[in-house]
């Protein structure tokens, strides 16, 4: 007998090969974690699947942009294929609509690479096995205020999009906080593709660091134009550019690998990680798909794997037990740790902040959970 349950994500391929060949970008919906699920699942299933030793299998829906979609897809899913559980989607867009259906159909969800808190809010059956922008939002300011030593930041924020308004909220409101001044908060619209009058306010009130909060399309535009104009500090060299996790993704930094030499960004996981959890998985991704994982991949992982663990504690598929045993998550340690989940189903984790250098994501420095 085999299981199902549900990867859902706003992928644009299921081709390996469109990692790199996507150039110019056209849209960040890209293959980030579908292949390290599938990896997680394979790795059950070979050795021995999930209780009677029913085999799992992953069912996925692709080419999903409008949240409306996702919505559509979750139920089709739930009342059509039976699933037992979701995983995903990577985007926090998608998450808190999709939320509502898995609360009234009491299946349990764990989002991946999601990260708004509010993700969460529609009820005990959704959990995130990636860390929340609050969190993610105090580690980058913590990090330009005390180990940049910067004061001054700049801040530009795709308008209308979950993730990217929360999470400059959060590093906002955390920075200044910590006694920083925001000296310009500015928007665009979804499809810029010229950030003239942004930069150019941007570069008059000469910041320290420049948090950018966009999708990958949108990103590989700002830096070109960041560098190209370039927007100065007062001393007058290039301004640090900031992001969050969304920059994990390979498409962004091989398209701008030059213009983000030299910038840090806060992520899930680091590929150069000591821990053995984390190295059995870089090690068994590049056997499979011969490149290094990201993330978004890490976390797509984990969410796999705290499924397979919560049905075995369960000794079930339904779920309200499935619920219950991963909202008991203790010391869960995979490619990602989470020491536990609190009321809001948040897990506690560390995050990583990662620098590029010589065109290369690195391990810049690991920040507990506080």
């Amino acid at each position: 007998m085999s299981y199902r349950f549900f990867y859902i994500s706003c992928l644009l391929s299921l081709s390996l090969s469109c990692y790199k060949s996507l150039e110019p970008i056209s849209n960040d919906a890209i293959i980030i974690g579908f292949h390290a699920a599938l990896l997680a699942v394979d790795e059950i299933n070979a050795n021995g699947g999930l209780l009677d030793n029913s085999q799992i299998e992953l069912v996925t829906r692709t080419n999903i942009e409008e949240a409306s979609a996702a919505v559509q897809a979750a139920q089709q899913m739930i009342q059509d294929d039976g699933v037992f559980a979701i995983l995903g989607p990577n985007r926090s867009t998608h998450a808190v609509q999709i939320g509502p259906v898995v609360q009234r159909a009491q299946i349990p969800m764990i989002t991946t690479a999601a990260t708004n808190p509010n993700v969460t809010r529609a009820g005990d059956y959704v959990f995130m096995a990636a860390f929340t922008d609050q969190f993610q939002g105090a580690v980058l300011a913590r990090f330009a205020w005390e180990d940049l030593g910067k004061s001054v930041a700049a801040v530009l924020t795709l308008e209308g999009d979950v993730y990217t308004e929360g999470i400059s909220m959060f590093f906002i409101s955390h920075f200044t906080e910590l006694g920083g001044t925001v000296v310009a908060n500015e928007i665009y619209a979804a499809g810029d593709t010229t950030f003239t009058e942004q930069l150019g306010r941007i570069s008059e009130a000469e910041p320290d660091v420049f948090f950018i909060s966009g999708l990958v399309s949108d990103m590989t535009h700002v830096v070109r134009e960041t560098r190209t104009a370039p927007v100065m500090n007062a001393q007058g060299t290039p301004v640090t550019l900031l992001g969050a996790d969304a920059w994990d993704n390979p498409l962004f930094l091989d398209a701008v690998p030059a213009e983000v030499e030299g910038s840090f960004f806060s992520g899930h996981f680091s590929a150069e990680s000591t821990e053995p959890g984390a190295r059995m998985f870089v090690e068994a991704y590049v056997a499979a798909y011969q490149r290094t994982p990201s993330g978004g991949d890490a976390v797509s992982y984990d969410a796999v794997r705290l499924l397979s663990e919560a049905v075995k504690r369960a000794r079930s598929f339904e779920g309200e037990v499935v619920r219950d045993q991963l909202a008991a998550t203790r010391d869960y340690r995979g490619a990602t740790q989470i020491a536990r989940y609190d009321e809001n189903r948040h897990p506690t984790k560390s995050a990583v902040i990662l620098t590029i250098r010589d065109g290369e994501r690195r391990f810049f420095k690991e920040v507990g959970a506080q």
